[in-house]
């Protein structure tokens, strides 16, 4: 133990060393006491959480009276500390504007950053599902398009569509996510896409907007 202690000196210096039992303490420290703070958040405001799910750094909850259901052994990542994929512009948000928004979080899912607004529908995330930093989905428009006039007034009669990602979804970051979309299991979204229509199950999709770029088959990766 000391002959191995002492080459790690040697190769990395006591600057390393140091570094690092710091940033190991921090996060351990950190994930230790944010997951106890979102159970008894949850708790506050009507929420069951599932079991074993890891929380790193403060995840803001609003709610208007809608549902939010998180399953068993989820991975909220609120800090850059953790995401190694890229930093955090946002914490993990979970947003309800009604009673009738519904956001339900499957098992095993990790979300980074993940913004998730939902205004009168529902917005389902299904279980194993990897999110990447800073994606946003949302249900609605929350605003007129046309005309002008109207886009700062109430849009209560707007047409608010459900978002529903399906099983084994990888969603890769900075991507957006908007109202109406189904994403078929086992899809993969590229970083940066903006997607506006449906995706089918087993597909690449890319772009702005996203388009199905290659397909996946079961007995072959291409």
């Amino acid at each position: 133990m000391q002959q191995r202690i002492s080459r790690v000196l040697r190769e990395k210096g006591l600057y390393y060393i140091i570094n690092y039992l710091f940033e190991s303490f921090n996060r351990n420290l950190m994930g230790f006491v944010s997951t106890r703070w979102f159970y008894f958040r949850c708790r506050l405001v009507g929420i069951t959480p599932g079991k074993n799910i890891k929380v790193d750094g403060a995840v803001i909850l609003r709610s208007s009276g809608g549902r939010l259901v998180i399953g068993d052994r989820v991975f909220l990542v609120s800090s850059s500390w953790r995401c190694t994929a890229s930093s955090l512009n946002h914490p993990v948000r979970f947003c309800t504007h009604s009673p009738d928004a519904k956001i339900v979080i499957g098992d095993g899912c990790g979300l980074n950053g993940t913004s998730i607004t939902c205004r009168s529908t529902t917005i389902k995330v299904g279980d194993g599902v990897m999110i990447g930093p800073n994606v946003v989905i949302v249900d609605s428009d929350f605003h007129h398009v046309w005309p002008p006039e109207e886009r700062l007034q109430p849009t209560v009669e707007l047409q608010d569509q459900a978002v529903d990602i399906g099983n084994q979804v990888w969603i890769g970051m900075n991507v957006t996510i908007l109202k109406g979309v189904t994403i078929g299991q086992n899809s993969v979204i590229a970083a940066g896409s903006v997607v506006v229509k449906s995706i089918p199950e087993n597909s690449l999709a890319a772009g702005n907007p996203a388009k199905v770029i290659k397909r996946y088959v079961a007995d072959n990766h291409m």
